[in-house]
């Protein structure tokens, strides 16, 4: 709503510019030639410069300005990771459980095109440090993402009593793939790479022993400092996780 506000208002000032221009350089010379318009040259030549900066700025409003927000942009100091098209940044938060607290890993992610995407975003922490399921070592995110859409993943974890309080450096991968295409570009800023693993996107969304074990080879997978609340639970029963869609995309910006 912003942006058509505002480029409503640059196509009325090239409107008002081209109506300036064309009777300072046509209608006033041909039909009163006798007035004598004050500064005849400096109204010619800056109405031909308004209008051509309201032309030039309307064309960058809607053919290169980004088309949505940088939301992860506003978390973290602006910094966040990329795969192929899908930003992320996964975030250690805690939550009340009850009278006690629970750990959470929050994955938030933003699509930079318009076309749909599935994704894998794969962490794996120190062995024995936080997990999302009893004796296992890795966190695992599995989900389709709409185009252009900004959304969490709230996933529970347990930390071990040793490593509360403490910073632990966890290995990031993810695989991302677009079934049908990336579609238009929503957002030009790209975030910064990580690392990859296979997928066999058949049985990408289940969740077996193979996923959660370490078994998956990452592949010059990136490192993300977390420091690991105190206080919170040691163990988890299920583990279930939340997922939010915090914006979604205009339908006007996805053609």
């Amino acid at each position: 709503m912003m942006h058509e506000r505002r480029n409503m208002a640059i196509i009325l000032g090239l409107i008002a510019a081209t109506l300036w221009a064309f009777a300072v350089w046509i209608v006033m010379p041909l039909t009163l030639p006798s007035i004598d318009i004050a500064w005849p040259w400096a109204q010619k030549i800056g109405s031909l410069i308004l209008a051509a900066v309201a032309g030039a700025t309307l064309v960058w409003a809607l053919k290169f300005q980004d088309k949505l927000d940088d939301n992860l942009s506003k978390i973290n100091f602006g910094q966040y990771f990329e795969q192929d098209g899908l930003c992320f940044l996964p975030m250690v938060r805690v939550q009340p459980m009850g009278e006690t607290y629970r750990a959470e890993v929050s994955l938030y992610y933003q699509n930079r095109f318009a076309g749909p995407c599935e994704a894998v975003i794969h962490l794996r922490p120190p062995p024995g440090s936080f997990f999302s399921h009893e004796g296992k070592r890795d966190v695992h995110f599995a989900f389709t993402c709409t185009p252009g859409a900004y959304g969490v993943i709230h996933q529970p974890v347990a930390v071990a009593h040793e490593y509360q309080g403490l910073p632990v450096r966890v290995q990031l991968a993810a695989a991302v793939r677009y079934p049908r295409g990336h579609g238009n570009k929503l957002r030009s800023r790209t975030g910064n790479p990580c690392g990859t693993f296979d997928v066999d996107w058949a049985l990408a969304f289940r969740l077996s022993e193979h996923e959660l074990s370490g078994e998956i080879e990452l592949k010059n997978p990136a490192d993300v400092s977390f420091v690991l609340p105190d206080n919170v639970a040691e163990s988890i029963g299920r583990s279930e996780y939340k997922h939010e869609i915090l914006a979604k995309a205009p339908e006007d910006s996805l053609h």
